[in-house]
């Protein structure tokens, strides 16, 4: 197996014999002069079939959150009886980071079907209490326990297999809303930047949300206002989505949901990842 890209010092990515990619963990294994013939014995985990939007986070996530959410699908595939892809570690471990973010600035939300979460799927939700445990011993904080319930959910989706038909036509939506995004702000978004793939996983689940009408709802009015003022622009462009979501597939975003769009959109667009 011969490693052909640096993550970290202890993440590549590589090539198999037979061609296939796949993302390897192991002590050290970045240390050396890429590329080079990696040693089986040093590799501590493996992860195939990793998408590039995915690959793009890596970067990006710190490599103990990584750690946290590699150990947590680990501890799923043990109590559960249905497989997950590689995606998952990393999609998980963006959640736990923005999970620990939204703690440390205090913003506060509740899923609309959290209770139902808690008593039909307590395999998850157990998971997602281990996952809170990872996460105090690393960190040495206490996040809230909805957010169990969320990690609950985040595993609930990840097995679901999407329909190929209806995976393409949320690509087209993407797509659209790309579109708008650049009209409004004048530019061309950097597909290959970290903040683009961030920002297309987060729309494939807010779509998916959509979808099970499970929509985020909360009472962060005041953030909701606050960021609408200090960003209007920002605002102007998210109200310009919903409409476009509302009269073409009859999704109506809660301000919660505004909320999180803004904040994508906002990273995305307002930093050196955008020419103008």
């Amino acid at each position: 197996m011969k490693a052909i890209k640096r993550f970290n010092n202890n993440i590549v990515l590589c090539i198999t014999n037979k061609g296939k990619e796949v993302v390897a963990f192991g002590k050290g294994l970045g240390f050396h002069e890429i590329p080079y013939e990696v040693e089986l014995a040093k590799i501590e985990k493996t992860f195939y079939s990793v998408k590039d939007e995915y690959l793009k986070m890596i970067n990006d996530i710190p490599e103990d959150i990584i750690k946290i959410s590699s150990d947590v699908i680990d501890f799923a595939r043990e109590q559960l009886n249905y497989p997950f892809s590689g995606n998952i570690v990393f999609t998980l471990a963006d959640h736990i980071a923005f999970a620990i973010k939204r703690y440390q600035e205090h913003i506060n939300f509740k899923l609309p079907i959290i209770y139902d979460i808690n008593y039909l799927f307590e395999k998850e939700l157990e998971i997602g209490k281990y996952a809170l445990q990872l996460i105090k011993k690393q960190y040495h904080i206490h996040l809230p326990q909805e957010e169990a319930s969320y990690i609950a959910l985040h595993l609930i989706n990840a097995k679901e297999q999407r329909d190929i038909k209806e995976e393409n036509i949320d690509e087209k939506i993407i797509q659209q809303i790309i579109n708008i995004i650049e009209h409004e702000y004048q530019i061309t978004i950097n597909k290959n930047h970290f903040n683009y793939s961030r920002f297309i996983s987060h729309m494939h689940y807010l779509l998916k949300r959509s979808k099970q009408k499970h929509l985020l709802s909360s009472d962060n009015h005041i953030l909701y206002d606050k960021t609408k003022e200090e960003f209007p622009k920002t605002y102007n462009c998210t109200k310009k989505i919903t409409q476009y979501l509302s009269n073409q597939f009859k999704i109506d975003l809660t301000d919660e949901e505004e909320f999180y769009l803004m904040l994508h959109i906002n990273r995305l667009c307002t930093r050196e990842e955008c020419y103008q």
